[in-house]
């Protein structure tokens, strides 16, 4: 079997201080709305599809912010992940008021930034590049997690 390789876009939707968070529902992880991208797919339509597939409502997919590459354990096998990131707004989201999932599975919700470790961001080199972004670092990302030990917190 081959272990599976995942090309993923995610947004970042900021509303007063506060960052919009996915979590599947009954999982501990959470991360940024958005999906994987399908073959001969932009990123960027790739985001906005899943948004509107996700929560129903039609956003603007702006700046590309970096790229996050990402390993974790499912079930004993080896995932890795590439993440496109990018700046998204969406008139239809209000700070502090959580918007409601259009799939069965998965609930959203805003966090402040300094709380982004308590929700367990993943992939987690998040954390730090979305408070640094929020504090007015706007130089593009590149992180990775490969060449360091799967965190317990990605395995399951």
């Amino acid at each position: 079997m081959t272990n599976p390789f995942h090309h993923l876009a995610r947004g970042i939707f900021i509303k007063d201080n506060q960052v919009l968070l996915a979590q599947a529902i009954g999982e501990k992880n959470t991360f940024l709305p958005g999906g994987h991208i399908e073959f001969c797919e932009s990123a960027k339509d790739a985001l906005a599809r899943e948004v509107e597939e996700e929560l129903g409502i039609s956003c603007t997919v702006g700046n590309f912010l970096g790229l996050v590459e990402h390993k974790w354990e499912k079930k004993g096998i080896l995932n890795c992940e590439v993440n496109q990131v990018f700046e998204v707004t969406s008139k239809s989201l209000t700070a502090g008021i959580n918007p409601q999932s259009s799939e069965p599975h998965l609930q959203f919700f805003w966090c402040k930034e300094e709380d982004l470790d308590n929700c367990n961001l993943q992939p987690y080199p998040f954390r730090q590049l979305i408070q640094k972004y929020m504090n007015g670092k706007k130089n593009i990302w590149w992180e990775s997690t490969l060449n360091y030990e799967i965190e317990d917190s990605n395995r399951s």
